[in-house]
């Protein structure tokens, strides 16, 4: 037999199943108090205001971050913004950045050399200056 429940934030009577509260065997009923849509809504809203816990961000950073996380558009291309940046070592914010953008920082280790030697590459020249090799870039010069 199905169940209604009221969520106690927004009131609202849904039926008491797994489709409209989450489950929680903390509770006497076995769901939680609050229904999904009101439980994703709060979760989201804490994302805009507040980085992962495991990024390990301090205190002096979340101003940083909630200004990087009201960007619109990618520091790097200028696409629509969807992450927010941050250095692995020192924690600190560094800006918004599309996705693209971001897994190509990581893929390339957050390393500015390596990214300035294949920008080198993809312009077709030599990492040393000196030879006159053609490296990847434009091989029909």
């Amino acid at each position: 037999m199905l169940v209604d429940k009221a969520c106690t934030k927004c009131n609202i009577v849904k039926p008491q199943d797994i489709k409209h509260f989450r489950v929680n065997k903390r509770m006497t009923s076995g769901f939680d108090s609050w229904c999904k849509d009101c439980a994703n809504e709060y979760r989201n809203n804490l994302r805009k205001l507040h980085p992962p816990k495991e990024w390990g961000i301090p205190e002096s950073e979340l101003e940083r971050f909630v200004e990087a996380k009201s960007s619109e558009e990618c520091i790097i291309c200028g696409l629509p913004a969807e992450v927010v940046d941050h250095d692995h070592v020192t924690k600190r914010i560094r800006g918004s950045l599309c996705h693209r953008c971001n897994m190509g920082l990581g893929h390339f280790r957050d390393n500015p050399e390596l990214l300035e030697l294949a920008a080198m590459y993809l312009r077709g020249e030599c990492a040393c200056g000196e030879c006159k090799t053609k490296w990847g870039g434009n091989l029909s010069n």
